[in-house]
């Protein structure tokens, strides 16, 4: 049985009320099409980002597809390759142009015109999900100011987290309020006095350091405004997330299945667990890993064989030593032999075309 996995669905533009989520539950994904930008955007100021896609074992093909989503842990391992390869600046440079040209707009143009500033401040970790499910902001309003704040799962944040969450951050406000010149009053930080951050953020911005959270402040009186954006307003769409620990191990997955060494071992490095509690979080969904590998093995498969792939071309892309291991694979999988189901492919595809012609 193959989980749901992260496909397009149709959204409503209503945020529900009263949904929150525990910052420790957070989904461990980053679709590869947001990643792929940012790295791109690395690539254009100089940065050279081979050795951190080979470190963290992930290709450039991987990155084309963004029905993949990859692993937040592999990202957070390339973007601090990055920083402290680089610097600050090579780091600030690809992400500001990220932000402004790709992130921040493909997020605000989904949004309701309907919608406040303290709505999707509220919401926001609802509204992002479909591209970056590891997302996890929130808003704390106190007397006289509101903070937007970022939570991490990690104890130990670096330098670069936080450049990269008060950059993400402040663009969102402007964004939101089509005020490129907005700039937070004041910042918390986790990083001391010394920190890369403090030496190059603005003078008239008042620093906190070593605080427990990571924060911008944002003025109240924009809480209850409406965005303001150029954007039309998007159609309609729900909100659907399907949040299993199989699906996400699915989702997550989904990229290495051409890897030869697609093991539980492999699986659980991915999620920064023991291969025993992926077990146990599996068994307590009645599945088990070896389950999810045969349903991705013939869930790919069937899409390799859909684009007319020998059945030879196949077996090599999954793996298997010889096309005689695949066949057998596959009718354990399916009750067929991969001729057959490809045989019903062409026969489906070409009664297809008379029901067009």
């Amino acid at each position: 049985m193959r989980p749901t996995t992260l496909k397009s669905k149709a959204f409503k533009s209503a945020i529900p009320e009263g949904v929150t989520e525990p910052y420790d539950e957070v989904i461990p994904l980053i679709r590869a099409d947001v990643v792929r930008s940012v790295l791109t955007a690395f690539e254009k100021h100089g940065v050279d980002i081979d050795d951190a896609l080979q470190h963290v074992n992930i290709s450039r093909e991987m990155l084309l597809d963004s029905n993949n989503m990859i692993m937040n842990e592999s990202v957070r391992c390339i973007f601090e390759i990055v920083y402290n390869q680089n610097g600050i600046w090579p780091f600030v440079n690809g992400i500001q142009e990220t932000l402004k040209t790709h992130l921040i707009p493909e997020f605000v143009k989904s949004l309701s015109h309907s919608l406040t500033i303290r709505d999707v401040l509220t919401k926001f970790n609802l509204l992002i999900r479909e591209t970056i499910p590891v997302a996890s902001q929130y808003l704390d309003v106190e007397h006289d100011t509101a903070w937007f704040c970022s939570a991490y799962k990690h104890k130990n944040i670096g330098h670069w987290q936080e450049v990269f969450n008060i950059l993400y951050c402040t663009q969102l406000i402007r964004a939101l309020t089509s005020n490129q010149n907005w700039k937070p009053r004041k910042v918390s930080l986790q990083q001391g006095i010394n920190g890369d951050f403090a030496k190059n953020i603005p003078s008239d911005v008042q620093l906190f350091f070593s605080q427990k959270v990571t924060k911008i402040s944002v003025e109240l009186e924009l809480l209850d405004q409406l965005i303001d954006t150029p954007y039309p307003e998007p159609e309609p769409r729900e909100i659907v997330w399907h949040s299993t620990f199989t699906d996400t191990l699915y989702t997550t997955l989904l990229p290495y299945v051409h890897e030869q060494n697609l093991d539980i071992e492999l699986a659980a490095t991915l999620f920064d667990m023991s291969s025993r509690t992926l077990q146990r979080r599996l068994q307590q969904e009645k599945n088990s890993f070896r389950a999810i590998k045969n349903s991705l093995m013939f869930d790919t498969a069937c899409e390799l064989m859909s684009r007319n792939l020998s059945l030879t071309q196949v077996s090599v892309q999954l793996g298997y030593a010889d096309i005689s291991h695949f066949s057998r694979a596959f009718k354990r999988f399916s009750g067929l032999t991969p001729k057959l189901y490809q045989a019903a492919l062409i026969e489906e595809k070409n009664s297809l075309k008379i029901k067009q012609s």
